[in-house]
């Protein structure tokens, strides 16, 4: 067999193109392999994007329906919003039915990324509720039917509809159906786990491209030393300077480094090829940059849209907080305004009927006098019997405290007649459309109502409030939500300045026309004044610095809503420590509906 005899020329262009083709190919597989497991970490990651966005818009379907569910209870006096109410019920129930179809047919598609959340627990998902949207609306749509069939008119009738649909809100369908949303919250979780483990693959992906381009090249660079060693004596200056370009350019990076071709044999062709090979690493670290680079636009891109995603869903919760928070407040105060309209109404008439009266008596009373006084002055000498009775009876302080004690009863009926229409004022049930009133009415009725609390008290002086009304329009608004803040907010001035127990303790309300369009209530106190770490939460939902028992923390929130969504104005606290605190109220003068 005869032997192949190569050259040194040869044997060198043969070493170095296999360490070429080592670095081309390690670097191109590298690449590729990289390429492969990024392309596979995107789709992945887009499936379980587009999977979570399903489940997001059904989650936010189940929700608005089961609060508009809740809704139409305090609205069945209201016809026409209570219409409305349930027309958006409706439209929620088929935003339901067509997410859920969508999400069945999602998960019946055949995909290479199933994880555990779909192939899994979205299943299961579906086969625990699978019925329960359908039954919980068919239930509904039953009583809505028993709803129509009673007269909404009537007081009886709204009580009954009422309670039909507070039990089925209250039933285990509606408990189940709630269940949706809670198991929907845990699927969305796990499905961001498994975009977090989908991003981390692509990370990996750009890990495993540059081990390949490194190890290709370090593989080429040793091949090619070993060559240099074993043709240093014959190519020794040319190859030293290849293999000094070629250290340069590995240590330090820098592959703008070119071997300089002074020669048109092998060793050129060799040094042109080494200097193509830099080229080429080059152009593949700059597109390996570039690719880094998008790589990481994309997660910063992802992490705000997942940002977002929480945001809203925290947003949501917050909204539904707050719409059980009205609901429960309204329909306290409804029953607190029924009832002591109720008791007022029920105290007026036999006060109406004494004060009424005594006007008479009153005239009686001083004719019987006047007779008695006649008859003494013509009739001096009485018998023993007449005289002895006038004397046990006291006749003469009766003739002097009689008038008094009927101008005295007078005084008091009038002062009930007072405290009973305040009450009545007070709690105004108008609440479902706007009415003019007179805003001082509602203060005075306000003040009258507190009138026990600024009195004297053991450990304190009586509290003295300073009017400075001025000249204002009647104004269109919700009175007793009006009266309410009113209420809320003397409340909080009274308890401050029992706190403080200052000497002189007192509270200012000042009326201002702002302009032709908008009036101002101004109420301070001389307390202690708030903080303003506590200024900034002061109108939050349940924050409250009182000792428990003593404060809800929903009173000043619920004023700052009537005031700003109910009533379109503004609701500002002003306080400096040590120097009081002062709520401005402001409201147009004329609701822009």
């Amino acid at each position: 067999m005869r032997k192949i005899r190569l050259g040194v020329g040869q044997r060198i262009s043969l070493g170095y193109a296999i360490a070429l083709g080592i670095a081309v190919s390690g670097t191109v597989a590298g690449f590729r392999i990289g390429h492969t497991y990024h392309q596979l970490a995107d789709e992945r990651e887009a499936f379980i994007r587009d999977e979570v966005e399903l489940l997001h818009r059904l989650q936010t379907g189940i929700l608005q329906a089961r609060t508009h569910q809740q809704q139409l209870i305090p609205l069945m006096e209201n016809r026409k919003e209570y219409q409305h109410e349930y027309a958006h019920l409706l439209h929620h129930k088929r935003e339901i039915e067509h997410f859920s179809r969508e999400l069945k047919t999602f998960i019946a598609k055949e995909s290479n990324f199933l994880g555990e959340v779909h192939s899994r627990e979205i299943p299961k998902f579906l086969q625990t509720y699978n019925n329960v949207p359908s039954l919980y609306f068919q239930e509904l749509d039953r009583r809505m039917q028993q709803i129509q069939s009673l007269n909404l008119a009537l007081p009886k009738d709204i009580e009954q509809a009422q309670k039909i649909l507070l039990e089925f809100t209250n039933s285990q369908l509606a408990l189940k159906y709630d269940g949706i949303s809670d198991d929907l919250v845990s699927i969305i979780e796990d499905c961001y786990k498994e975009a977090n483990k989908a991003e981390e693959l692509s990370e990996e992906s750009s890990s495993i491209a540059q081990k390949f381009v490194i190890g290709s090249i370090l593989l080429s660079v040793t091949i090619s030393i070993f060559l240099a060693i074993l043709t240093s004596r014959a190519i020794a200056h040319p190859i030293q300077t290849l293999t000094s370009v070629a250290r340069r350019s590995t240590q330090e990076s820098n592959f703008e480094l070119q071997v300089p071709i002074e020669r048109d044999d092998e060793i050129g062709i060799l040094a042109q090829s080494f200097n193509q090979l830099i080229a080429s690493v080059k152009q593949l670290l700059h597109q390996e940059q570039v690719t880094n680079e998008q790589l990481e636009q994309k997660v910063e891109q992802r992490t705000e849209e997942l940002k977002e995603k929480n945001l809203h869903l925290q947003n949501v919760l917050e909204e539904l907080q707050r719409t059980q928070l009205q609901i429960v407040q309204s329909e306290k105060m409804s029953a607190l305004g029924q009832m002591v309209a109720g008791v007022a109404h029920e105290i007026n008439n036999p006060v109406n009927f004494i004060h009424g009266n005594l006007t008479h008596v009153q005239e009686y009373t001083q004719n019987l006098l006047d007779f008695v006084q006649l008859y003494q002055q013509y009739c001096p000498e009485a018998i023993p019997e007449i005289l002895d009775e006038a004397e046990a009876i006291d006749l003469e302080f009766m003739q002097q405290d009689l008038p008094k004690m009927l101008d005295s009863m007078k005084v008091g009926t009038n002062r009930i007649r007072q405290i009973v229409l305040s009450l009545r004022n007070f709690s105004r049930t108008d609440e479902a459309e706007f009415k003019t009133v007179d805003i001082h009415e509602g203060i005075d009725s306000t003040l009258l109502i507190l009138q026990h609390r600024l009195k004297q008290q053991a450990e304190r002086s009586a509290i003295s409030v300073i009017k400075d009304y001025g000249n204002l329009p009647w104004v269109e608004c919700y009175p007793g939500q009006l009266n309410q803040v009113l209420m809320n907010i003397l409340a909080n001035a009274i308890d401050a300045l029992e706190e403080s127990k200052i000497p002189n303790p007192q509270i200012n309300i000042r009326t201002d026309k702002i302009d032709s369009n908008w009036v101002q209530i101004a109420i301070a106190d001389n307390g202690p004044g708030i903080p303003e770490a506590i200024q900034k939460q002061i109108f939050h939902p349940f924050f409250t610095t009182k000792a428990v028992g003593k404060g809800t923390g929903i009173g000043m929130s619920i004023s700052y809503e009537i005031v700003t969504q109910k009533h379109g104005g503004r609701l500002e606290c002003l306080s400096t420590p040590g120097k009081g605190a002062e709520f401005m109220i402001q409201i147009p003068i004329i609701q822009n509906r």
